[in-house]
Parts: structure tokens; sequence; C-alpha cells
């Protein structure tokens, strides 16, 4: 009896499609028999029907979840076209306006791009290459911006040229007249190395090692330091970087003429270092300037009143009110004259030398940074009674940085390097009594030109109208010179 509900509960649990066939020795009743069976057929039935029935419910299951999906595919594929086509009709009605297309509507131009461009922008923008290398000196990063070779390509020339601003100035000096008059342009075309660095505290050289930018330490600076300091550290540099055979020119204008000088009295080692010097509107001698601005002089000179005028540090920053004047002096402007008449009023008036479109592009990059000292020395120079000196302490303190009650001169019988002068009778602030002073006091080897035109003025060496018949050819002609001989 145990055997038989053993195997009922095991058929009956595992519901199996089997006939069972077994004799049992032990039962004798056949109705007993008959009834197992009869079990088990009815067990098969249902466990077939129950499989055939979970099939079929998978299957409904599969094709309406396959249903679904393709009905949302679809809708989905019908939206994105309708939304492509709405957007396309949106596009037309919208493409005369604006579209992704390389397209460039009126007013999108600025006029005068070179007003806002930096000095590499400009410099690429003319199809030139440009390089800037930082030169740290006394702590002062250096920005020097460079022209290795000219824009049809080739190797860098060995022939070295270093073109050096003036003051209120920078870099820019040298490339806003554009690629056709611009000497920096001319002198790469040429085949010059060119390189023009940027004087501490201007715009492109404000950053320092360790001082604060609006610190007294930072601004007490002159164009002594640059002389003794920054110039021989680019010098030293631009050796370093381009190795022997290297032949180094100075160009230098106004002010960038007045460091050479002194470079070449304090550090007479660079007279054997340099291959030869170019001074254009030479400022070292100042008795006998002709601008009306001579007379504030005496008044800049005073130590005590300098020492008053230095609390701001810097002369005449571009966000003061004189700095920001400049903003006003565009091409068709009201101020455009006013602002060029001053100019001419300092400078020397010369009309058909004046390049009217280009007084923004050179008012929006003067005045970019210079020191009190800086401006005060050159005051000093106007009323030293024709000579050539450091910075005027005032007796007291002379003692003390000299052990002179006087500043001591440069001596200009220390200067050896081939140079030459250039100069015009209508520069206001290099006149031709101090221009030919210095060249007496000068080696004979010391050449000098006049400028042919007798209205051309101390700016025109930047800007004028006829740069390369009037003087650039001719420091082509004296370069040539200077080379062959090398």
């Amino acid at each position: 009896m145990n055997v038989f509900i053993l195997v009922v509960c095991f058929g009956s649990a595992l519901a199996f499609p089997f006939e069972i066939n077994v004799n049992w020795p032990f039962i004798v009743a056949d109705e007993h028999t008959s009834n197992m069976e009869a079990f088990f057929k009815d067990q098969k039935i249902q466990a077939e029907k129950a499989f055939t029935s979970s099939i079929e419910e998978a299957r409904r299951m599969k094709n309406s979840v396959f249903s679904y999906f393709e009905d949302k595919q679809r809708q989905f594929s019908d939206d994105l076209n309708d939304y492509v086509e709405s957007v396309k009709e949106s596009g037309r009605k919208f493409s005369d306006s604006w579209s992704f297309l390389q397209r460039e509507d009126a007013g999108d131009r600025m006029e005068n791009p070179d007003i806002v461009l930096s000095v590499p922008s400009i410099i690429i923008r003319n199809v030139y290459p440009c390089e800037t290398h930082i030169v740290m000196s006394q702590g002062y990063l250096l920005n020097i911006h460079r022209i290795p070779r000219s824009k049809n390509g080739g190797g860098i020339p060995r022939k070295t040229i270093i073109l050096h601003h003036g003051l209120f100035a920078s870099s820019a000096d040298w490339i806003l007249n554009g690629p056709e008059k611009s000497l920096a342009y001319i002198l790469a075309d040429a085949g010059y190395d060119v390189w023009m660095p940027n004087i501490r505290g201007n715009k492109y050289s404000r950053e320092h090692a360790w001082l604060k930018t609006n610190s007294k330490s930072f601004w007490n600076f002159s164009w002594h330091d640059v002389a003794v300091y920054d110039v021989p550290a680019i010098i030293d540099y631009i050796l370093k970087e381009k190795g022997e055979g290297t032949k180094v020119t100075y160009i230098g204008h106004s002010m960038g003429t007045t460091i050479l000088f002194a470079m070449l009295t304090m550090r007479p080692e660079y007279n054997d270092i340099l291959t030869a010097g170019f001074a254009l509107a030479p400022v070292v001698f100042l008795s006998d300037i002709k601008t009306p601005i001579k007379s504030l002089s005496k008044v800049a000179s005073n130590v005590a009143q300098m020492e008053m005028l230095y609390g701001s540090y810097e002369f005449i920053p571009k966000n003061s009110v004189l700095g920001k004047m400049t903003k006003s002096c565009d091409v068709d402007g009201r101020d455009a004259a006013v602002c060029k008449n001053l100019l001419f009023y300092i400078c020397g008036y010369n009309e058909k030398q004046f390049n009217k479109t280009l007084l923004p592009i050179f008012l929006s990059h003067i005045g970019t940074g210079t020191s009190w000292k800086t401006a005060v020395h050159f005051a000093q120079e106007v009323v030293a009674g024709g000579k050539f000196q450091q910075f005027d302490y005032g007796s007291d303190l002379n003692l003390r940085v000299y052990g002179n009650e006087a500043p001591p001169e440069y001596d200009l019988d220390k200067i050896k390097l081939p140079l030459t002068l250039f100069w015009a009778e209508n520069d206001l602030l290099s006149s031709e009594a101090d221009v030919k002073d210095l060249y007496k006091r000068l080696p004979p080897t010391t050449q000098i030109y006049k400028i042919s035109d007798p209205d051309f003025n101390h700016l025109d060496y930047l800007w004028a109208i006829d740069a390369p018949t009037l003087f650039t050819d001719k420091i082509l002609f004296y370069l040539k010179q200077v080379y062959s001989t090398l």
C-alpha cells in the first residue's frame, strides 16, 4: 500500500506523459490496477493541455509586444519626418537673414581692424610670420615681437635688426604704416631678421616677476635703466638664440636713440658686439628743441615738483582722462582735426605726408605706458645746458647715489660703433643744432643723412605716405654697405 501511494504522488507531481505497466504480484484486485492506469492517462491529458495553452499565450504576448514596438517606431518616424519638414520650412523662411553658410553681411567687418588688434595679430593678418619672445631683466618681463623672415618664406637670415620705439610707444610703431611702407616689413622682405622690443611698463611689457604693477617700485625707472639693463639683456638673448655668426644692428627712433647712446657709454662692450647703429630723429642733446612743450620742462624737471607728481607713478595711463581722449580721434570725428593739430603742434606740421586714415590706428597704439621718471628725465635734458647726463635727484640725493652733487654725464668718447644719424628740418623734437652737436662728438666713422622733405617731422618716420622714398630706401642702402664689409 505504501508503494502505491508513492508512485501516485510521484506521477502526479511530475505529470509525465508515459504509461506504467506494472504487474504487482502481491496485488490481486484488477480493479485497483485499472483505476491507476486511468488516473495517469487523465494526468497526461491535463498536462498536454496546459503546455499547449502556455505556448499559445506566450505567442500571443510576443505578437502583442512586437506590434506595440512597431506602432511606436512608425509613430516616431512619422513625428521625426514632420519635425524635419517643419525645420526645413522655417529655414527657408529664415535663410534670407541668417544661415550657417560662410557669408558676410553688411556691417560685419571692422573698418580699421588694426585699431583693436595686437601687434602679433596685425603682423599675421598681413601674412607675415610672427613670434613673441620674453626676456627677463631686473624682474621685468619684456615682450619682443619678431618677424623672422619675409612673407615669402625661406630660412632665417643671420643679418639681424633690433627696432626700438620711442617715448609713449611700442613695437606697433614699426608696422602701423602697412606692409609697403612700414620699416619692419620692408626690412623683413629685404632679408633681415627683425626684432622689436617693448620697453618695460608699456602694454606688452607690463608684468614683473615679483613687483605689483601699481607699485612705486615697479615704475621707479627711466630710459637709463633700459639702456643699462634691458637692451643688453635683449641683445644677449638674441645672440644666444641664433648662435655664432649672428650680426645685430640697432635702429632706434627718438627715445630709442637715447637708449642706444646711453647703452654704448654705460656698457661700452656692446660697441664691439653690435654691427652698426642707426638713429632716426636722435634725442641726446635737447637744449635747442623747438616744440612748445619746452616751456614745461623747467617745472617738470624740478625735483620737488617731480615728487608731487610721482604719486601716480605711471605717466598718463591709457585709462586716465587724457589717455581716453585718443578714442575720440576717429577719421571723420569732429575731434580728429584737433588731435591731428595737437600732434603737429608738438612734433612739426606736415599735412602732405599725413594719412588721416592712420590717425585713429596710431592713437590707439600710442600712450601704452611709461613712468613719470622717464618723462622727467627728458625734461631735465632740456634744461641741462647741452649736457647728456644721468637722472638728477637733486644735490643731496645725488651725493648719496653718485657721490657728487651733480649727476654724471654719459661719456660719448666711449662710443666706437659705426653710426648713421637721420634728421629733418621740421622735426621740432630733434633740432638741426642738437643733432649736429651730437654728430661732432661721435667717432669719424659716423654718417649723417638729412631727409629731403623740408616739412618732414618727428612722427613721419612712422607714418609718412612717402616713407620708402624719403628714408627707408636710404636705410637699406646703408645696411647693404655695413654688411658688405663683414
